[in-house]
């Protein structure tokens, strides 16, 4: 008898996702990103990747999509909020200090296109280095 957990069911998303963040992976690699660690959760939020370059740890949100069901006006991108930029900048804090980080720091999104077919085909990546930062996720008036 198979037990199913709702709480980790494998849905056709979770499998997309997890598709994206290992091409993700491969293409950060293929860039010259050291990988230190995927998937590293703390504070109620989740940084897929976490790699760096010479002198910046970078935390990588990524975001797949299929090619027919992304448009310009609701790219990849738009889906990491400013509450979701503010969940990786709180999840961000506590890897820094546990894995003694003393470079600075760089939250990037990455943006996978698949054909739709399964297997699902990489179409696209698109790279957004610095795509948010401390003051976007927290814009003027709103207390950190």
């Amino acid at each position: 008898m198979r037990i199913l957990n709702i709480f980790k069911a494998d849905t056709e998303r979770h499998r997309l996702g997890r598709y994206g963040e290992r091409v993700a992976a491969r293409y950060l690699k293929k860039q010259g990103y050291k990988i230190r660690q995927r998937n590293f959760v703390a504070a109620d939020a989740e940084i897929d990747i976490i790699c760096e370059s010479a002198d910046t740890i970078v935390y990588v949100e990524v975001k797949t999509r299929t090619v027919g069901h992304a448009t310009e006006a609701s790219r990849p991108a738009a889906a990491v909020t400013p509450e979701k930029q503010r969940k990786i900048l709180r999840a961000s804090r506590f890897y820094k200090p546990r894995h003694h980080v003393h470079k600075r720091q760089r939250f990037d999104i990455v943006e996978v296109y698949t054909d739709g077919k399964q297997p699902p085909h990489t179409v696209r990546i698109c790279h957004m280095p610095g795509a948010f930062t401390r003051d976007t996720a927290y814009p003027p008036g709103r207390a950190h």
